[in-house]
């Protein structure tokens, strides 16, 4: 990636800094004896150059990197006096934030890219500017503060949409780059929507994202973005979806021979075969996915692909379940998580799969205490993880035989499931309400739950 073009020497710097684009565009011109026609050009004329230079306008970004390029200079430089040293020093600090930020120090990390987000220098730097924004959503999520990031996101993926952003990567041959976090940015706005159980609009994010990259050719990144899609496709409950999507995901993966794209299609994948009932192909998939991450240096993604695995396994294969391999898979992927620093939600989802055990191996109580813990001490529970809390909820409830908790709590994770568009599932979270009604010889409440579960259905 080119961060800046050779500046003046010392001497010359310090005579164009503190003055205004005009005046260094006529300084630095006239230090390289150069004129304004021979500064000028098709995509520049001559009296826009005459322009700039008396300060009547200034020029957009597009023109700053040209005039940059021809005085052979770094357009952060040309328009604010910015040194090359100044600016590497900028991308020494963003690297400190990022590195800061994979550690799990995120307080730390976002109170740097604030700072740098207020550089007023970023305004010449648009990679770099993307880069600084890009972190500074990732530490809001990681902060538990998701609105704001997908605000920050959506945003930024305007932006690195836009023809500007565009023109500006052409001219400084950075178009590769552009494209890459144009993806990182769509996957994170997909993935912190589904997170918050906005599901529908976690679709809409992948989908136009996956439009707009798939004709540029496949990527690892653009794997893991699909991957992200897909994990919306299973929490919208749309079967036939995920199941075309996921085969279409696989074939691309395989075909571009990337450990990390197999990993990122095996995982959703294998997630999509439970679901479904193919336990052989799940495990075939969630084998092959932990395989190949083993090659992988990425602990968090290690912890979270093991505590998924397991958990779909709990989930859906529970008469064929080695339930002390599922212990050791979900205690080795705390153990990964917490040393990884990992979202709040992520180790809680993983401690309400070991109560999910508990359930499993008839220690109700026990599982109950797992989970009301859980929910207590954890972060304030949205979405996908707050619909597996409640639930668990209702099942630990139901099998100590307190009807009136399980109700509450069913209904609970139907209404989040509402909230999250996520319509078919609702419905059945409705039927499994009217179900514990009619349990407990309360048939008006059960026709009211069967009603909403229609309604949802009509939806």
């Amino acid at each position: 990636m080119i961060r800046a073009s050779l500046q003046p020497t010392a001497s010359r710097e310090y005579n164009v800094i503190g003055k205004s684009v005009g005046e260094r565009l006529q300084a630095l011109r006239q230090q390289r004896d150069m004129t304004v026609p021979q500064l000028s050009g098709p995509e520049l004329p001559e009296e826009e150059v005459k322009a700039i230079e008396r300060d009547v306008r200034d020029p957009d970004a597009a023109e700053l990197r040209i005039l940059a390029e021809r005085l052979d200079c770094s357009p952060a430089f040309l328009g604010q006096g910015i040194t090359d040293r100044q600016v590497a020093v900028l991308y020494s600090r963003t690297d400190r934030a990022e590195a800061a930020l994979r550690a799990g120090e995120v307080r730390k990390a976002g109170q740097e890219l604030a700072r740098l987000g207020a550089e007023p220098a970023l305004g010449f730097l648009p990679d770099l500017r993307r880069r600084v924004g890009y972190g500074s959503a990732l530490a809001l999520e990681a902060a538990d503060n998701r609105p704001a990031a997908i605000e920050q996101l959506r945003t930024l993926l305007e932006e690195a949409c836009s023809v500007r952003a565009e023109t500006a990567a052409a001219l400084a041959d950075t178009e590769v780059e552009l494209r890459e976090q144009r993806i990182s940015i769509a996957l994170a706005l997909c993935r912190c929507h589904c997170e918050v159980g906005e599901v529908q609009a976690a679709v809409q994010v992948g989908e136009e994202a996956l439009e707009r990259e798939e004709p540029l050719g496949w990527t690892d990144r653009l794997v893991e973005l699909a991957s992200t899609l897909l994990a919306a496709y299973i929490e919208r409950g749309d079967r036939e979806r995920m199941t075309q999507f996921a085969t279409e995901l696989l074939e691309e993966a395989d075909r571009i021979r990337s450990p990390r794209a197999i990993v990122a299609a095996s995982w959703n994948s294998a997630i999509v075969a439970h679901i479904l009932g193919d336990l052989l192909e799940a495990d075939h998939l969630s084998n092959r996915a932990m395989r190949l991450q083993a090659t992988l240096d990425d602990p968090l993604a290690a912890g979270r692909l093991r505590m998924c695995m397991a958990e779909y396994a709990l989930q859906h294969a529970p008469e064929d379940l080695d339930i002390e391999k599922i212990d050791r898979m979900l205690t080795t992927a705390y153990g990964e998580l917490t040393a990884a620093s990992a979202h709040p939600s992520d180790i809680a989802s993983c401690l309400l799969s070991l109560a999910r055990l508990d359930l499993l191996r008839g220690r109700p109580d026990r599982a109950l205490d797992r989970g009301l813990k859980t929910v207590e001490q954890g972060v304030e529970l949205v979405g996908p993880v707050a619909v597996e809390a409640h639930q668990l909820l209702a099942q630990i409830y139901q099998a100590l035989g307190r009807v009136e908790e399980a109700v509450a709590a069913q209904t609970e994770a139907a209404r989040e499931l509402e909230r999250m568009e996520a319509l078919r599932r609702a419905s059945e979270a409705w039927i499994a309400v009217a179900d514990l009604y009619d349990g407990a010889g309360r048939p008006e409440q059960g026709h009211a739950a069967l009603r909403r579960a229609l309604a949802c259905a009509a939806l």
